[in-house]
């Protein structure tokens, strides 16, 4: 294996920052020397991507829907690990310094953060009317996702993904070309809530995506309460609007509502208030 290259950075270094054993590079498939050339060709392009990163969301921040935009550039060698992992599911694949830009995703990354889970709608929208897109928008789902939920993707046109570790998001890969060399960035659409999950998880998991059984099910514990949470952002949404436009509830809003209290893990006490609280709201607005 040759150990240096041109720019003063050695293969054996790299292998080395990413954890990997001579025994374990020569499974993954990957020459060495192609993952120091995309380590630096990457590194040229960096400044680049990162005002790509910056252009797309300062077109998103305006948005009325938007609470707040966070961008980024990959991390060299996050990139090198999601090399490795595409190379290990497509054995047929070759990648490259001189391919890698079609076909990793999110060299720049964007996340739009928003209060209410119905705002991805008018996003996504957005989105489409403004971007070419790699392929079509795609929504990841934790098991005991409401069906109401994932009819609401598949009637936009949204593929599902179910995640088992509970990552709920919307992802759109835009294509972007300010310059002569076209690049992909992802699009991320998620909640405050889903945000601060999947912050405390992602620093749990990545880069090696394992953690401690007893860590696992109290993140999991974090999933439901986000999830509830949610949906609580949502009713108290409902509720306000029903309020200030001096509107009944139809009875599906009214089923729905009861259904959402139904579901909240709170003591039957706090329930009763809340369907009364229901009840009062539908007779001050009829």
């Amino acid at each position: 294996m040759n150990k240096n290259t041109s720019s003063g950075q050695s293969a054996s270094s790299l292998l080395n920052s990413l954890g990997l054993g001579e025994s374990e590079w020569r499974t993954q498939g990957i020459a060495p020397q192609t993952l120091v050339g995309i380590y630096h060709d990457f590194l040229r392009r960096k400044a680049e991507l990162l005002e790509i990163a910056a252009q797309t969301a300062q077109s998103l921040q305006h948005l009325p829907e938007v609470h707040a935009v966070r961008y980024r550039v990959k991390d060299p060698l996050h990139l090198l690990r999601k090399v490795i992992r595409k190379k290990s599911e497509y054995p047929d694949r070759h990648i490259d310094e001189h391919n890698y830009v079609d076909w990793i995703n999110d060299l720049a990354g964007v996340r739009v953060l928003y209060l209410h889970k119905t705002a991805w709608h008018a996003l996504g929208k957005h989105i489409q009317a403004t971007w070419e897109l790699k392929r079509p928008p795609f929504a990841y789902i934790s098991p005991g996702t409401a069906t109401t939920i994932i009819q609401e993707f598949e009637k936009a046109g949204v593929n599902i993904r179910l995640h088992d570790h509970g990552y709920r998001a919307v992802h759109f890969v835009v294509s972007t070309q300010p310059k002569r060399q076209r690049y992909f960035a992802e699009i991320q659409l998620r909640t405050l809530f889903e945000e601060g999950w999947s912050e405390i998880d992602h620093k749990v998991r990545y880069p090696d995506h394992s953690c401690n059984a007893f860590v696992r099910d109290l993140l999991n514990l974090l999933n439901h309460f986000t999830g509830q949470a949610d949906q609580l952002a949502s009713f108290i949404k409902t509720v306000l609007e029903k309020l200030h436009g001096h509107t009944p509830l139809t009875e599906k809003e009214r089923a729905q509502l009861h259904t959402q209290v139904n579901q909240f893990t709170i003591p039957d006490t706090e329930k009763q208030r809340l369907y009364l609280h229901l009840n009062a709201l539908q007779r001050k607005n009829s």
